[in-house]
């Protein structure tokens, strides 16, 4: 009787042992992203090369934005914009994004990532008060760096 106890005590050990080990190795590093108007506020500004996922969120009242990943040496604050007052993305190295998240609505966005400067922003640009304003320029951007 005692030997089975024993076993059965080794055996769950052994399997918490390994599940933290693994969990040591990592999986995905996970980051979380609050937009807000006209702001993104990261969980970390940085993580290792490899797959990310990135948990968007729009806690906005009232306004659609989106979450553009691109690589580039620029600095989040320097990136021209068009006469549409939009980033050109293709002026980078675009990633992925996920396009029109509606104000209360989120999603995820699992990409892998080599080492480099990224920008994470949001490329929309909407007539406010008859002005043409973009998100962009209005704080939407930040640098995050991949390890």
């Amino acid at each position: 009787m005692k030997t089975k106890l024993y076993k059965r005590v080794l055996v769950l050990v052994s399997i918490m042992l390994l599940a933290a080990a693994l969990a040591a190795c990592g999986g995905p590093a996970s980051v979380t992203v609050t937009m807000i108007d006209y702001e993104m506020q990261l969980s970390a500004d940085s993580v290792k090369a490899g797959e990310v996922t990135f948990h968007v969120q729009n806690d906005s009242d009232i306004t659609v934005h989106e979450f553009v990943v691109v690589q580039t040496d620029t600095m989040a604050a320097d990136i021209p914009v068009g006469e549409d007052l939009l980033v050109d993305e293709a002026l980078f190295t675009p990633v992925d994004e996920i396009e029109d998240i509606e104000a209360g609505d989120g999603g995820d966005l699992t990409v892998t990532l080599e080492p480099g400067h990224y920008i994470l922003l949001c490329n929309i640009a909407e007539l406010e008060e008859g002005k043409l304003e973009s998100h962009y320029q209005l704080g939407m951007a930040t640098s995050f760096t991949v390890e």
